[in-house]
């Protein structure tokens, strides 16, 4: 991991709107680029990010015995699907939420009076589970599960189970007509409480020393259950609400996994270097793929060194 490494990708971050970019090996914090303070104590928008938050505490209450099985269909949840009298929307499960393979039309729930409502009002247009479909109503109709098993708010449950134990406390989440806090772009976070996330990602679940989330439901998030682009450079998948990336470059087997963000917002964790990064940006639509891109380079050029 050569100082000329890092020099090379500071150079990069600082052509372009990229405001944060901090990598870890292990606890030791090892590149850091940060454009001013305000980056760092300011949350800003963490965009899709907000969706592998939301795998996490679907992961918890799975762990708690508030969810017995993740195969199970999600009308137990919302009855009103059993009206459509549609065999193929009965067959939801929150599995098929979780890797974005519902079948539910993509629909601009965000400019109706009720998002749930919308959502579920949606079409079939593939049988549950057989297709890969980015759709941001996924995620929210499993911050609407949460909210309805633990009795309290989505935020209220995440307090309590996921951001006091990790020293989360300047977060903003906001909230659809109905009150269900907002899943797949909606949560505001600082730099430094995105690292937080990816440490607990990089050690199997635990934060300081305590247990989370098991780190049998972090395996099961990080497996890619559809493969969702292939090239000659490598796979990328989709496992619970997170991205995977396994390439082979000059027959070198580059494996990582991360949330990404609109506008350029990622965690990387790849375990096998113990490599943890987090990047905050404010990149034009066809740039927001650029820390990624950095961060591959970077990993490739250990790899050869």
């Amino acid at each position: 991991m050569s100082e000329i490494s890092f020099n090379e990708l500071e150079k990069k971050v600082k052509k372009i709107k990229i405001e944060a970019f901090v990598i870890h090996k292990g606890n030791t914090r090892i590149f850091e680029y940060l454009k001013n303070k305000k980056v760092v104590e300011k949350p800003s928008k963490v965009y899709s990010i907000t969706k592998s938050i939301i795998s996490i505490l679907i992961g918890i209450m799975v762990d708690k015995g508030l969810i017995k099985n993740i195969h199970e269909p999600i009308h137990h949840y919302f009855p009103e699907i059993l009206e459509f009298n549609d065999p193929m929307k009965e067959e939801i499960t929150l599995f098929h939420l979780l890797t974005m393979t519902s079948g539910l039309q993509v629909g601009n729930f965000q400019g109706s009076k009720n998002w749930v409502k919308f959502i579920l009002d949606q079409p079939m247009i593939h049988k549950p589970g057989s297709t890969f479909q980015y759709h941001n109503g996924n995620s929210h109709l499993l911050s609407a599960i949460i909210q309805k098993i633990s009795g309290t708010s989505t935020a209220s449950f995440a307090e309590k189970y996921l951001f006091h134990p990790l020293g989360i406390n300047k977060y903003i989440w906001v909230k659809d007509p109905q009150g269900i806090h907002g899943e797949g772009f909606s949560i505001s976070l600082n730099v430094e409480d995105m690292v937080k996330l990816g440490f607990l990602f990089l050690n199997e679940g635990q934060f300081n020393s305590k247990q989370l989330i098991s780190s049998d439901f972090l395996q099961q998030m990080i497996r890619p259950y559809k493969q969702v682009d292939t090239t000659i450079e490598g796979t990328r998948g989709y496992g619970y609400q997170l991205w995977t990336y396994e390439s082979t470059n000059n027959n070198t087997q580059m494996e990582y996994y991360y949330a990404s963000g609109l506008y350029g917002q990622y965690i990387f964790i790849v375990p096998k270097l113990n490599i943890m990064a987090v990047v905050k940006s404010h990149l034009q639509y066809d740039q927001q793929s650029a820390p990624r891109l950095f961060f591959e380079e970077l990993l490739g050029s250990w790899m050869d060194e």
